[in-house]
C-alpha cells in the first residue's frame, strides 16, 4: 500500500504542475484563437496523461512540452521530448492538431521532423494514414516521397515509448502512453485552459483520495487496534515506571510501529483525508485539533482526580492517560499533515519522538490540573490521602521530564537528518511545554494547537530518499522505552 500511496501522491503532485502549464496557455495565448491555442494545449494534454501513467507504471520516463521548460522555445523542431531520469532524450514528439486531415498529413511530413513521433488528434488518424498510405503509391522518385514514408512511420494518436524497467531505459516490455485527443476535446478545454487545467487535477487528486479511502473501512480497526495495543503496554510498564512516563513512551512507541509498519503511510493517508473531511476514525474521537487536545487534558485531569481518589490505580491511570493524549495528538499531527499532497510527511508526522513529546506534554498539563483541583478539595475539607496527592504530583513531575527528554532525544534526530523537527516543530513543543509550568492552560493548549498547525504543507522530511534512509537504518532507531539498559 505504500508504494501505491505514493504513486497517487506522485499523480497528484504532477497534476498540480499540469494545472500551473495550463494557466500559462491562458496567458500566454489569450488573444488567440480556439483552433490556436488548442493547438498548444494539445501538447500539454498530451504530456500530463503520459506522465501520469509513467508513474503509475512505476517508470521514471517524463515527457516535457519544450515550450514550457527552462530556456525552452516556441519553435523548436520537437513539440514534446521523453527524457530518462538522467535528463537523456529518448524520444521527440511533433505535434499537429489541424482542422482537416489533408492539412495534418501535408504538416506532419517535413524533414525536420525526421525520425519524430508525429503526434495528431484521435479523430483524424484513420484518415490521415490513409492519405499517406495513397502517397506511398506514387512515385518513390518524386518530391517529398522520403518524407511521407517517415511520416506515415511515425504517426499517431498518443505519445508513446517501451521501457524495460523504471529507470527508462528503451526496450520493448512496457509502453508508457499519453491518452488520444480529438480536435473537439482539444477545442472544448481550449475556451478556458486554466479551467480545464483544474479539472484534470480535481480528477487525479480525487483519484488519490478514493485510493486512500478504499481500505478506510479498515483504518478505524487499525487505529483501534494501535490504540489498545498502546495503552496495554502503558498498564505494563506502570508497574516499572511511572504510569506517566509509561503513557508517553508508550504512546511513542505505538506510533513509531505504525511508521515501521507496511501500512504505515497508507494509515497516515487515511487519517489525514478522513481529518480533512471532518470524518475521523471513531478511534479518534471528533472535533478540531485544538478541541480534541482541550478535550485530551479534560480527561487526562479527570483520570488524576481518580487516582488521587484511590479510584484507580497507577496502571490504570498509565492506561488512560496514553489513550486521550496519544487520540489528540495523532489528531493534531496527522490531521495538519493530511492537508498535504505528498503522504510522506504524514508517516514522518508519527515519528514516535514527536507523538511521546506532544503526549508527555498533555499529560503534564492535565496531570497538573488535576493536581491543582485535588489541593484544593483538601482545602475544602474533603477526606483524600495526601500520600495520593503527593503521588500525583509525583507524576506531573515525571510527565515534564519525559516531555524533556523525548524532546532532546527528537532535536538530535532531527539534526542528524536535517529535518524540519529541529527548525520549527521542536523549539513549538517546548513553547508548549514551557506554558504548561509557567502560563495557564489555555496558553500551553494554543502552543500545542500551533505545533499541529504548523506542520500543515511542510515535510517533516526534506526528501523521501532521506526518510527511506532513516526508516532503513537499524542504528537510527528511536527506542521510546524508559526503563532501556
Amino acid at each position: 500500500m505504500n508504494a501505491a500511496t505514493r504513486r497517487h501522491a506522485a499523480q497528484t503532485a504532477e497534476a498540480l504542475r499540469i494545472r500551473e502549464l495550463a494557466q500559462q496557455v491562458a496567458q500566454r495565448y489569450s488573444n488567440l484563437g480556439i483552433p490556436q491555442r488548442a493547438g498548444h494545449l494539445f501538447e500539454v494534454m498530451h504530456e500530463a496523461t503520459f506522465n501520469h501513467d509513467a508513474i503509475a507504471k512505476g517508470s521514471r520516463i517524463r515527457a516535457s512540452t519544450t515550450e514550457w521548460v527552462k530556456g525552452g522555445s516556441q519553435s523548436a523542431p520537437a513539440d514534446l521530448h521523453i527524457r530518462d531520469e538522467g535528463g537523456r532524450l529518448l524520444a521527440a514528439a511533433q505535434a499537429k492538431l489541424m482542422g482537416k486531415a489533408t492539412t495534418a498529413a501535408s504538416g506532419i511530413s517535413h524533414e525536420r521532423y525526421e525520425g519524430m513521433q508525429r503526434l495528431i488528434g484521435a479523430d483524424k488518424l484513420a484518415r490521415v494514414e490513409d492519405l499517406l498510405d495513397r502517397r506511398l503509391q506514387m512515385n518513390p522518385e518524386g518530391l517529398k516521397f522520403d518524407d511521407y514514408v517517415d511520416a506515415r512511420a511515425h504517426v499517431t494518436d498518443t505519445l508513446h515509448l517501451d521501457t524495460t524497467d523504471t529507470t527508462g531505459t528503451v526496450g520493448n516490455a512496457t509502453t508508457v502512453s499519453s491518452r488520444p485527443v480529438s480536435t473537439e476535446q482539444a477545442h472544448h478545454a481550449a475556451t478556458n485552459p486554466s479551467r480545464w487545467g483544474d479539472k484534470h487535477a480535481a480528477s487525479v487528486a480525487s483519484h488519490e483520495i478514493g485510493a486512500a479511502m478504499a481500505f478506510g473501512a479498515a483504518t478505524g480497526a487499525a487505529v483501534a487496534g494501535l490504540m489498545e495495543a498502546a495503552t496495554q503496554a502503558a498498564r505494563v510498564r506502570a508497574g516499572e515506571t511511572s504510569a506517566a512516563a509509561a503513557a508517553a513512551t508508550a504512546a511513542g512507541a505505538a506510533a513509531m510501529g505504525a511508521v515501521r509498519s507496511a501500512s504505515g503511510a497508507g494509515l497516515g493517508k487515511a487519517i489525514g483525508i478522513a481529518a480533512q473531511a471532518g470524518a475521523l476514525p471513531a478511534a479518534f474521537g471528533q472535533g478540531s485539533v485544538p478541541s480534541a487536545m482541550a478535550g485530551a487534558v479534560v480527561d487526562i485531569t479527570a483520570a488524576g482526580v481518580a487516582f488521587a481518589r484511590g479510584d484507580i490505580d497507577s496502571a490504570e491511570l498509565a492506561a488512560r492517560c496514553c489513550d486521550c493524549a496519544l487520540q489528540a495528538t495523532l489528531v493534531g499531527v496527522c490531521g495538519g499533515l493530511g492537508q498535504t499532497v505528498i503522504p510522506v510527511p504524514v508517516v514522518g508526522g508519527l515519528v514516535g519522538a514527536v507523538v511521546g513529546q506532544t503526549a508527555a506534554t498533555l499529560i503534564s498539563q492535565g496531570l497538573r490540573a488535576a493536581s491543582a483541583a485535588v489541593r484544593a478539595e483538601l482545602a475544602a475539607g474533603e477526606d483524600l490521602d495526601a500520600e495520593l496527592l503527593a503521588a500525583l504530583e509525583d507524576e506531573t513531575a515525571s510527565a515534564l521530564a519525559t516531555a524533556i527528554l523525548l524532546g532532546e532525544a527528537e532535536r538530535a534526530l532531527g539534526e542528524e537528518r536535517n529535518t524540519y523537527v529541529s527548525a520549527t516543530v521542536g523549539p513549538l513543543l517546548d513553547d508548549a511545554l514551557i506554558a504548561v509550568t509557567s502560563a495557564g492552560p489555555d496558553e500551553a493548549l494554543k502552543r500545542l494547537a500551533e505545533v499541529a498547525r504548523c506542520f500543515t504543507g511542510q515535510p517533516l522530511f526534506v526528501t523521501v530518499d532521506e526518510f527511506d534512509a532513516w526508516m532503513a537504518d537499524p542504528m537510527t532507531s528511536l527506542t521510546l522505552n524508559p526503563n532501556w539498559r
